[in-house]
């Protein structure tokens, strides 16, 4: 399940090969980590993200930036030149059904690992890729808007004290990616980006990071 893409990724790209050799120990502590099938899909759609992300010469990539102490944090900090750092948490919806629910779910539950003062980009790995740019957009519509309306327990279900330290996390939150599992597939990224969000990701680390997950 991950051997063959591995020996592909590694036998097609120098600079992958060199962040696997850079980062073997965590690599295979998490292999270790890893149990059942859900885990390892879990495990190969960061390995494949680094490894889309490095296709790209302007970007470099650091596997679980944050020091060990900080246990929550994004799974890569990368770097658009040396000029711009943007952190990437990447995650997968295990289902398909009610996936607008599960996609509001899941991003409330990452908000807490995106750092402050930084460009953050949620990248949501799916099983098929059903989801429109504008369900996309009203999903996020509804869930800010459910925050907004709704009482403290809504943002202490996620590890928030109220409301307004709900808004300070989600506001951390640059854009949200959604990617089917086939690549290349020449299936396109839906995408979304945070109207609220207070560090935007610039143009051109934009186009980067999408022609990245294009590829």
């Amino acid at each position: 399940m991950l051997a063959a893409p591995m020996a592909g990724w590694l036998a097609d790209s120098r600079r992958f090969t060199a962040f696997v050799n850079t980062f073997h120990t965590k690599i295979r502590k998490k292999l270790r980590a890893t149990q059942g099938l859900e885990s390892l899909l879990d495990l190969r759609l960061e390995l494949e993200t680094a490894y889309l992300l490095l296709q790209e010469p302007a970007l470099s990539v650091v596997y679980e930036p944050l020091p060990i102490r900080q246990s929550r944090g994004p799974d890569f900090a990368v770097t658009f030149t040396t000029s711009t750092l943007f952190m990437v948490e990447v995650t997968r919806l295990r289902m398909v059904e009610e996936i607008e629910e599960r996609l509001a779910d899941m991003v409330c539950s990452k908000l807490a690992q995106l750092p402050p003062q930084r460009c953050n980009v949620l990248l949501v790995g799916v099983e098929t890729l059903s989801i429109t740019p504008e369900t996309l957009r009203t999903t996020m519509l509804q869930l800010q808007q459910r925050a907004e309306r709704v009482d403290v327990s809504f943002a202490q279900r996620y590890g928030f004290r109220d409301r307004a330290d709900f808004f300070q996390h989600y506001q951390r939150l640059s854009e949200l990616l959604v990617r089917g599992p086939h690549l290349p597939s020449g299936e396109p990224l839906v995408v979304w980006v945070n109207p609220q969000g207070k560090y935007p990701l610039p143009g051109k680390v934009r186009t980067a990071l999408y022609h990245s997950q294009n590829s």
